[in-house]
């Protein structure tokens, strides 16, 4: 599993520098606050340190009217300006994109509106650098058309449309569920007893969402002519949500009920009365059974496999008293109880854990380095040039984890300390080989990492960092034992945006991006390549989609390519290949195209084009693929042609009914086509074993987290063994690479290999320090290898940047928690995230549009408390009950991201106003800019927001400054707002408000009409607590309940919410790890 963090924020601190004291640029006429940031130590005696400035002007009215950082462009002495534009009914009608303006320092720019500034993006853009809403002419106010920027879109009408209807007669049927569970179909919805809400993409694909009066969405369908693919939400009689009909299942079902399908096809869940899932059941999978304390955590599951090997056996978990997991295994109870009984013993107790043989997986230790006869600690070690002393105070801290090392009686230990901000400053762990490895970090004031060093025994690798003022990363260095061995510099055009990336003293590679950001051109002496979207040789796309790109590499004088065409739902249907300008020269060479799809998005035809011979081209691939429900059952290749020298194509290895074989968790054990005789997975859904007919075998080793740690090869009397430490790389014992974030070094010559990636990050061009191009990858759009790729074994990092396995011809790519076959274009076990896409297969790859997707590797969660009164405590993680209370481990669970950090502040703005608090957490998201962003990639991640009370306004200060920087804030959940009414979430975020409606804290801050909304939420729930007077306004927080389907949300209730913002917005991407 990937690492994830989640941080939790408390509010108070806001750096600021009043008016008198400001530049005297600074246009005093206007109202306006100005915010400094120190990029070194300061005081208030002394005020000499680096700093920047942003400024913010304000209208009449209060709000923002233009935002200026001041020298923020990388060139020359240029301000950045943002400005604002309000209707007369106060709506914000048009968005603006940042201009670049020489030799402001600070002035309130009066001409803000002038055309000419935005020449930056093209002179042909200049008058359409902004995104247009329309609102109904209502009361509601509700958008109708939203064009984002872009003279393409606005000149020829590309934008989002949304219509509001009701139900017609007959036209949603009426699913009803008994309190057994008891599917069963009553009719249909009378008329006009559900909302509608119908959205047209900018490329015309259409989505119509119905809702009742309670906003539970009921059915959403996507439509493409006469093709309808709908998807159906059965509640029961509590408003919980017991099934989802994905397409297909509704297809298949029609208006009867057939038990067979709903267990190939739906999902179901049963809760028990206190609104806590106990069952749950995947399309293809035997039943998930949960038991609960009386804490509400969760102590007990067992998922279909281990019911299968053994009844007896389960998952467990034990907490501390600060609901933390500081223990899990699994464990062989020694009885036979049902379910049901053991929820029973478990009720009203909490602390359980029934009688039985543990195994225990993991260990983990919080707060101290106290000695533990479970957790030992490795003892801190000085390194030169790095810190010599940790902090001891380390409250609320990871530091120390115990992980079993699967199928083998050994253990990965590894220790974390911390310096005084709460920063890893180093981390110690052992390793296969036996011994220990260290990751030692350096920081400067703002939390910005100027060095970091990985040390292998004896192998040393160090990377530092420079930095300009406004935290863009200018110098990278990477020093192998003692050695420079290669130096990359960045360039950044005017508005911020990476121009060039110089690797050495050979490689080169420039950027372009359109109007919108979107990447247009990657070039280099190397690989070059050019991304289409309204232009290029293809069929023009709107909606995000590429619809053509072409490249080459090196000097070679062919530009090749693909024109990309979609079906309604935004699905590939044809990558026709082609060379030359209009790529109209031999076409077809390695085309690929899907024939057909079923209603859940699972490929039922796919052709593919490859080389046959040396000189010569053709269908290589003719697949007719036969599915179970969602799960592989054979493929027939009716191609004759096969693929030349090591391209990838799919190997019809057999002809029978029955070719793909699963487990009760719906991972494939058997592949007879590629003459896999049986595959074993391990408690995570991982491979530990492929075992091939005639003997050949790959096994893997993990750790009980999910890190894989070996790979061992058995190729007739040959032994071929990998480990995994970290970035290092062993051969048979042997240190052979260290990974790097921009390549490898190879320790046998010291000799560093760059990545030449494109778009997605994958591996196009390895080239040596001195240029010399070594390995050439070319690929289908789906991920497999075209014949043409030169000498493609040099390395097996390739798709997407990930691990493939051409042995005994498995040819797997390696994404962590699954494995890809790039040859049928799906995955071979459930998705780990499937409950977030209920109307695609769980084995689809990509949705279906693989080379517009990238694998994401992480996301944060930042949690923002409000006032420290009202019944709140102290801050820290105490706010939110404890760093792994319910309501954490909720959200958690909600986002699957498993990693804490939190920061402590107190917030004393009581009085203070919506504009100011949103200031606030601007600032203070600039101020600990580099502490949110550590370790994650802007091209890939993405954030998330909880706040609570007065952090509503704060947190939307948060998500603004993020996205200024480039970053993806996808959701953002407010609960109980203060002031309501004047808070406007942020737009291309996902806005969910969440209030108790008898919250007499919050009914403080309401205006006349008691208004508790929250103007432009994507999605509201509202509850009446039956808590005491004072304890209403932390409800959500200290019961927990937020993050079930009776009394708060769960994606079985969001996401169909969410689909459809997600059509209206088809630039943002929803991103989740694998």
């Amino acid at each position: 599993m990937k690492r994830i963090q989640m941080i939790i924020y408390l509010l108070s601190f806001f750096l600021f520098t009043k008016g008198q004291n400001a530049t005297r640029d600074y246009t005093s006429r206007y109202n306006y606050m100005v915010e400094k940031t120190y990029l070194e130590a300061t005081s208030l005696v002394e005020n000499s340190a680096r700093s920047v400035n942003d400024i913010t002007y304000s209208d009449g009215f209060g709000r923002k009217w233009q935002k200026i950082q001041v020298l923020g462009s990388p060139v020359g002495n240029s301000d950045l300006v943002i400005p604002h534009e309000y209707s007369s009914f106060g709506q914000i009608e048009r968005e603006y994109l940042p201009y670049v303006k020489e030799g402001n320092n600070g002035a309130f720019d009066a001409n803000m509106l002038v055309p000419s500034h935005w020449n930056i993006y093209g002179t042909e853009e200049q008058n359409y650098a902004f995104t247009h809403t329309q609102y109904e002419n209502s009361p509601l106010a509700r958008v109708v058309q939203q064009t984002g920027p872009g003279k393409d879109w606005h000149t020829n009408g590309k934008g989002t449309n949304i219509d509001y209807d009701m139900n017609h007669s007959e036209e949603v049927r009426l699913y009803k569920v008994s309190s057994n569970g008891v599917l069963s179909v009553g009719g249909y919805y009378q008329s006009g007893t559900l909302q509608k809400k119908i959205v047209t993409d900018e490329d015309g694909h259409k989505t119509e969402i119905f809702t009742d009066n309670n906003d539970k969405t009921i059915l959403s369908i996507a439509i493409d002519g006469n093709e309808k693919m709908e998807t159906y939400y059965v509640y029961d009689a509590r408003n919980q949500l017991r099934y989802v009909l994905p397409p297909e299942a509704t297809h298949q079902l029609g208006m009867s009920i057939d038990i067979s399908v709903l267990e190939k096809l739906a999902y179901y869940y049963e809760y028990d009365r206190k609104g806590r899932m106990t069952v749950k059941r995947l399309p293809g999978c035997q039943l998930i059974s949960m038991v609960y304390d009386r804490c509400d955590r969760l102590i007990l599951s067992q998922n279909g496999k281990q019911c299968t090997e053994n009844t007896a056996k389960w998952s467990y978990f034990i907490y501390d008293n600060q609901n933390r997991i500081i223990e899990d295994g699994e464990i062989i109870l020694s009885f036979s109880p049902t379910h049901e009984q053991l929820q029973q013993e478990a009720w009203d107790k909490e602390s359980y854990l029934p009688e039985g043989v543990r195994a225990p997986l993991q260990y983990t230790t919080y707060d101290n380095y106290e000695v533990s006869d479970k957790v030992t600690a490795h003892p801190f070690v000085s390194f030169s040039g790095y810190h010599d002393h940790y902090n001891l105070h380390v409250s609320g801290l990871k530091t120390r984890t115990k992980v079993k090392i699967l199928g083998t009686d050994d253990w990965l230990t590894t220790t974390f300390y911390y310096d005084d901000h709460s920063r890893s400053i180093q981390l110690i762990c052992n390793n296969p080989q036996g011994i220990l490895s260290y990751i030692n970090t350096v920081y400067d004031f703002i939390g910005n990492t100027l060095k970091k060093q990985e040390v292998y025994d004896v192998d040393t690798l160090e990377t530092t960092y420079e930095y300009d003022d406004r935290g863009r990363l200018l110098v990278k260095n990477n020093i192998w034992n003692g050695k420079a061995l290669d130096r990359i510099n960045y360039e950044y055009d005017a508005l911020g945006q990476l121009k060039s990336k110089h690797c050495g003293e050979h490689i080169v590679e420039s950027l372009s991006y359109n109007i919108r950001g979107w990447i247009t051109d990657i070039q280099s002496s190397s690989f070059s390549q050019t991304l289409h979207y309204t232009d290029g040789s293809g069929i023009p796309c709107y909606n995000g989609n590429i619809s053509s790109m072409t490249w080459k590499v090196g000097t070679a004088t062919v530009l090749r390519g693909y024109k990309f065409t979609y079906d309604g739902f935004s699905r590939l249907k044809d990558a026709v290949y082609g060379e030359g300008e209009l790529l109209s020269n031999n076409t077809n060479h390695f085309t690929e195209q899907v024939t057909g799809y079923d209603k859940n998005g699972n490929i039922l035809g796919l052709l593919r084009y490859g080389q046959t011979n040396t000189m010569s081209y053709g269908l290589v691939d003719n697949l007719n693929l036969v599915y179970n429900g969602n799960q592989l059952q054979s493929v027939n290749d009716n191609a004759t042609g096969h693929v030349f020298g090591n391209g990838m194509e799919f190997k019809d290895g057999a002809s029978r009914e029955i070719e793909y074989e699963y487990d009760a968790n719906g991972n494939l054990t058997k592949d007879l086509n590629k003459n896999i005789a049986d595959i074993q997975y391990n408690c995570l859904n991982l491979p530990e074993k492929v075992q091939f007919e005639g003997g050949n075998s790959i096994s893997y080793l993990y750790a009980a987290e999910g890190t894989k740690l070996r790979t061992t090869y058995k190729t007739g009397n040959t032994t071929t063994i990998t480990d995994y430490c970290g970035n290092a790389i062993y051969e048979n014992g042997v240190l052979v690479k260290v990974l790097t974030e921009d390549g490898y070094i190879t320790v046998s010559n010291n000799q560093f290999h760059y990545f030449i990636q494109d778009h997605q990050g994958n591996n196009r061009v390895v080239v040596t320090q001195n240029g010399t191009v070594e390995e050439v990858n070319d690929y289908y759009p789906f991920g497999g290898l075209l014949s043409s790729s030169l000498s493609n074994n040099v390395q097996p990092y390739k798709y997407n940047g990930k691990e493939l396995n051409r042995d005994n011809g498995l040819d797997w790519y390696d994404y962590g928690a699954r494995m890809y076959d790039a040859s049928l274009g799906r995955w071979h076990v459930v998705d780990p995230m499937s409950e977030k896409y209920y109307s695609i297969s769980s084995y689809v790859y990509g949705l279906n549009t693989p080379h517009n997707c990238i694998d994401p590797d992480g996301q944060k969660i930042i949690f923002v408390n409000g006032y420290l009164g009202f019944g709140s405590p102290r801050g820290g993680g105490t706010y939110w009950g404890g760093v792994n209370s319910s309501f954490v481990k909720g959200a958690k669970n909600f986002f699957n991201d498993q990693s804490a950090y939190f920061t402590d502040f107190d917030f004393n703005y009581l009085r203070s106003s919506t504009f100011l608090r949103n200031l606030d957490g601007y600032a203070y998201a600039k101020e600990n800019y580099k502490q949110l962003i550590m370790g994650m990639n802007p091209q890939e991640d993405v954030f998330r927001i909880i706040s609570h009370s007065m952090g509503g306004a704060f947190s939307e200060g948060i998500i603004r400054y993020l996205k200024e920087q480039g970053w993806n804030v996808d959701f953002s959940i407010h609960l109980n707002t203060w002031l309501p009414s004047e808070l406007m979430g942020s737009v291309g975020t996902f806005l969910i408000d969440a209030t108790i409606t008898n919250d007499w804290v919050q009914g403080l801050s309401l205006p006349i009409d008691g208004s508790r909304d929250i103007p432009n939420a994507n999605y509201k729930i509202r509850k009446k607590s039956n808590e005491g007077y004072q304890y209403r306004h932390r409800d959500w927080i200290d019961s927990g309940s937020f993050w079930n389907a009776n009394n708060g949300i769960t994606w079985n209730q969001l996401m169909p919410i969410l689909d459809s913002w997600l059509i209206q917005n088809p630039n943002i991407q929803i991103n989740y790890g694998q």
